[in-house]
């Protein structure tokens, strides 16, 4: 990987993609980030890709954009990506991941039978990702696909090919894609797409009308990886997006669905109209500190009169005063998931589809919501 690194820093100088004080590292078992290579202090300009030089649907040849009429910018990203064989893409190309590494880490990629064993908020995230991917390969199936564009683009190449601008696009808007929906307002940019993701001592992303600069807001000593923040994201959405999860004390923005334990209960008790009739039916989460709000108020129809519910709903009765009881629901549920999990990390170990490294991730991820769900109920056990 070394001459493929120093074959993209000679081309990304002729694109003036300008690099300071750091510069791209393979890294044992994490692929390619950047790293530091001198020390450098808060508020440096550490890259600065020229806007002419990013992807964008402003610079895809009119001719894509116009074979994809209605097509999101990221199909449109996804076709130009395949259709454009330059020769001068080269230097780009060489560092991107290999479709085994891509079908390896992302969900999408993997076997139905590995992504049944998904957790329930990943799996949800799955089904949606996949619906948006099948829409976007029948907008672009229909112009370039064996069925009538000639063959140009394969399913299988465009799915590689999305998945890359899924992993490796950056916010980014103009004032011709104001008025498309959020999640159209991506570019891709040489170099940039190189800094992994971390939830703290991340340098800062922004862009005007002539580049898009990434900045330190800490000092940085030399030889140190210099990150960038993807967003505000749980393990699942991270796992689902990008192909990789953060261990429990990196990623304070972790957190798990207690829907598949929690609604049968509420269900059994004869909760769930009560609770869909006040907007608090589902969507109950647990992170690390606490359980959500409208989980509480689910917990309290299993401990309070429906009276004492109402009231407390209401702002009549104080939500302390009934404290004890909720948390001894919660440590009840909390239990039952702590089974669950363990069943499915079973599972996860007996499982022989897919690719190995697929297996551990996904492992990965239920031992994380294991060490979250057991944290918690010993906690309220022992108050």
């Amino acid at each position: 990987m070394e001459t493929e690194i120093e074959n993209l820093l000679q081309w990304a100088k002729t694109k003036g993609i300008e690099i300071n004080g750091c510069t791209p590292k393979q890294l044992h078992g994490r692929g390619v980030g950047i790293v530091a290579t001198r020390p450098l202090k808060a508020n440096e300009v550490i890259l600065r890709v020229p806007t002419e030089t990013l992807r964008s649907l402003a610079n895809t040849p009119k001719d894509v954009v116009a074979s994809l009429p209605g097509a999101s910018v990221h199909a449109i990203l996804s076709a130009s990506l395949c259709l454009d064989k330059a020769a001068d893409l080269d230097a780009w190309r060489a560092v991107f991941p290999s479709k085994a590494d891509i079908h390896a880490v992302l969900p999408l990629c993997w076997p139905s039978e590995l992504r049944a064993l998904l957790p329930h908020t990943a799996a949800t995230l799955l089904a949606r990702q996949s619906a948006k991917f099948n829409k976007d390969w029948a907008a672009v199936e229909s112009a370039y696909g064996g069925g009538g564009g000639g063959g140009a683009i394969t399913k299988e190449d465009f799915l590689y090919a999305w998945l890359l601008v899924n992993t490796r696009s950056f916010y980014h808007t103009t004032r011709k894609t104001a008025k498309l929906p959020k999640e159209d307002h991506m570019v891709l940019q040489p170099v940039a797409d190189l800094f992994n993701h971390s939830p703290t001592g991340w340098c800062a992303g922004a862009f005007n009308e002539d580049a898009f600069t990434i900045t330190t807001r800490d000092a940085h000593e030399a030889g140190q990886e210099i990150f960038i923040k993807y967003g505000p994201h749980g393990n699942d959405f991270l796992l689902v997006e990008y192909g990789f999860t953060l261990p429990p004390p990196l990623n304070a923005w972790d957190e798990t669905c207690l829907d598949p334990c929690l609604c049968p209960a509420l269900v059994a008790a004869g909760q769930k109209a009560r609770l869909e009739e006040s907007g608090f039916w589902g969507k109950y989460m647990l992170d690390r500190e606490t359980a959500c709000y409208r989980t509480h108020v689910a917990l309290r129809s299993l401990c309070l009169t429906p009276l004492q519910w109402q009231a407390v709903l209401d702002g009549e009765r104080d939500e302390d005063r009934d404290q004890d009881k909720v948390d001894a629901e919660l440590a009840v549920v909390l239990r039952r998931f702590e089974d669950e999990i363990a069943a499915r990390v079973r599972d996860v170990e007996e499982a022989t589809a897919g690719d190995e490294l697929s297996r551990e991730g996904l492992r990965d991820r239920w031992v994380q919501m294991q060490e979250l769900v057991v944290g918690m109920r010993r906690r309220l056990e022992e108050q």
